[in-house]
């Protein structure tokens, strides 16, 4: 059983290498094989209280967290009590009512979490671009005919410069992205994972001096798949 974790480990770390060369990929295959094997499914004895996001961006931004911190996440899950251990007020948006059931009963009673349902209504518009901001739509199929505007304009309430931390790891994310910056404080983190479907972060320009972009490709808790996460820092 051991040897065909390995197996899995290096054939996802040389698909994950084609996509993404660099010394920074090369660090996380040869540092992370341990924890990630003992965060698979195989072995959690109880849901693991960490985003599904790469194992070196969940390192990076746990060590600038600070408890006063308001957090605002498109994408809810047991990230979600991540979030709220570690600041002072998460918003969580989900899309999916099935699965806000369920965590909406673990996030039950607890103080700081606001957590909001905002369903995919329908789009009678079939010729819209998931990689446009401007479209609100989702490549899945299965959301086929539905549009996000609404989930993603939750985000709309809330004054310029209100958050933190701004986790996309949800629905229409190049929409989510336009709508997050805004809502950036100065030094605030935005956090976008899956960054190697590259149209995600496609329509922007993150560049110095206005933003600091890094890159964390590699293994995902509770994942056999590999990904990479970019943590964005906004400068002014």
């Amino acid at each position: 059983m051991h040897q065909s974790f390995i197996f899995i480990y290096l054939r996802m770390s040389l698909r994950m290498l084609i996509k993404r060369p660099s010394l920074g990929t090369c660090r996380a295959i040869f540092t992370q094989y341990g924890r990630w094997k003992t965060h698979l499914p195989d072995f959690a004895t109880s849901p693991l209280k960490l985003p599904w996001i790469c194992f070196g961006a969940i390192d990076y931004i746990q060590a600038r967290i600070k408890p006063d911190m308001h957090i605002f996440e498109y994408g809810s899950g047991y990230s979600t009590l991540f979030w709220k251990d570690h600041a002072a007020k998460v918003i969580s948006i989900e899309h999916d009512d099935t699965w806000y059931d369920r965590m909406n009963k673990e996030l039950s009673g607890r103080e700081g979490v606001a957590y909001v349902l905002a369903l995919p209504e329908k789009d009678t518009n079939s010729g819209k671009d998931f990689r446009d901001p401007d479209d609100y739509v989702s490549k899945d199929d299965r959301y086929a005919g539905k549009n996000f505007e609404n989930y993603v304009k939750t985000i709309d309430k809330f004054p310029d410069s209100s958050f933190d931390i701004i986790v996309v790891d949800g629905r229409a994310r190049p929409s989510c992205i336009k709508h997050a910056i805004p809502k950036l404080k100065k030094g605030a983190y935005l956090i976008v994972d899956n960054t190697e479907r590259r149209y995600y972060l496609a329509p922007f320009s993150f560049k110095k001096p206005d933003w600091e972009m890094k890159r964390f490709p590699g293994p995902v808790p509770t994942s056999y798949n590999f990904s990479e996460t970019t943590i964005l820092k906004k400068l002014i």
